[in-house]
């Protein structure tokens, strides 16, 4: 994906990209041209033109969003959004039957979306929590976003957050989930110790025609790092998770865990590498699985760092992707420090 963003006049931006992909499953190509404006206090319009290619043919599609804004009080903030999809040409699927849905997918995926959030900040602590209903030609879904963060000291913060959603599809097919999630960070500066630890409890539950899927996990990733020198340091990582599924009644669980070391070492100013190994054992199925790979980074700017690395081996699991990249391979991380001030700099708010 290529992009680039060009300043019109102040509050007026035209943004650019064009985006390709390609693998076993897919080949698509995508150009897409959009106008952010900023025409008022806490208020943001984006209307954009994109013109798709893929293997069920081309799709000419427009987009517009608007998100409203209101200082409602000294702490509380409240925010309103709406977004639209609309084909405009579209030669990609041939429906047989005008007056029948479907049997899979849709004609173009249009949608209507609309949210109402709401946020309180404090100075040592805040919450915000979002509503939102989506409305397209192949589901209908209704989600609830709500986080909460407190930072009783300096450097020690507690976090939690709920997710809910439940879809409904053209094909009778129903789904919901919800994931809580708890986070403790402990980071004192004049400390040399690091310690951040979260705790996932999804439940997941899809009806589809002709059965039921239901699963639990328990999932608790715990990352502890020391830093030995002001070039060198030591991260330590324990993950574990527990399963519990049913397929049309019948039963199955499980306990994995995930045991991983890091070492970084930086050199000139503004670089560092690193070697980083871990162990993925599934116990119930008796497997046992290793990574080992190396990287290196780079502080391209301020409180941006990025990652170059490649594992020589490795493994996937869709709940510890988020602590650790695992998979066999070349990848690239970038990480960015992302406090309220570096937000408002990012967008422009000074």
């Amino acid at each position: 994906m290529v992009g680039a963003d060009y300043q019109i006049t102040n509050g007026v931006k035209l943004f650019t990209e064009y985006e390709a992909a390609s693998g076993s499953l897919l080949d698509t190509s995508m150009i897409r041209v959009v106008v952010k404006a900023s025409p008022w206090h806490r208020a943001q319009i984006k209307s954009s033109v994109t013109n798709e290619q893929t293997e069920f043919g081309p799709r000419l599609f427009s987009n517009v969003g608007l998100i409203q804004g209101f200082q409602l009080s000294e702490h509380w903030t409240l925010d309103l959004g709406l977004d639209q999809a609309n084909t405009i040409t579209d030669g990609s699927i041939r429906q047989f039957d005008p007056d029948r849905e479907l049997a899979s997918g849709s004609l173009d995926d249009d949608f209507v979306a609309v949210f109402v959030g709401v946020a309180y900040a404090a100075d040592l602590w805040s919450a915000n929590s979002r509503i939102e209903y989506r409305n397209s030609d192949s589901e209908e879904r209704k989600l609830l976003l709500s986080g909460w963060y407190r930072e009783p000291t300096l450097g020690h913060g507690l976090s939690a957050g709920l997710t809910v959603f439940t879809t409904e599809t053209n094909a009778n097919t129903h789904s919901s989930a919800a994931n809580f999630k708890f986070g403790w960070a402990w980071r004192k500066s004049e400390s040399r110790w690091s310690i951040l630890n979260r705790i996932d409890v999804i439940v997941e539950d899809t009806e589809l025609l002709l059965q039921r899927e239901e699963s639990q996990r328990l999932i608790n990733n715990l990352n502890v790092n020391r830093r030995i020198s002001a070039r060198t340091q030591l991260s330590l990582q324990y993950a574990f998770k527990f399963v519990k599924s049913m397929f049309d009644n019948q039963e199955f669980s499980g306990y994995t865990d995930l045991i991983g070391v890091d070492f970084r070492r930086g050199f000139k100013n503004k670089c560092d590498w690193g070697a980083h190994t871990s162990v993925y054992h599934l116990y119930e199925s008796k497997v046992i699985d290793y990574g080992f790979g190396l990287d290196v980074g780079f502080n391209v700017r301020d409180n941006m760092w990025v990652t170059v690395g490649y594992n020589i081996a490795g493994f996937h699991d869709k709940d510890f992707t988020s602590a650790r990249y695992t998979a066999e391979g070349p990848y690239l991380q970038v990480s960015i420090k992302a406090d309220q001030h570096a937000l408002r700099n990012i967008a422009g708010q000074r």
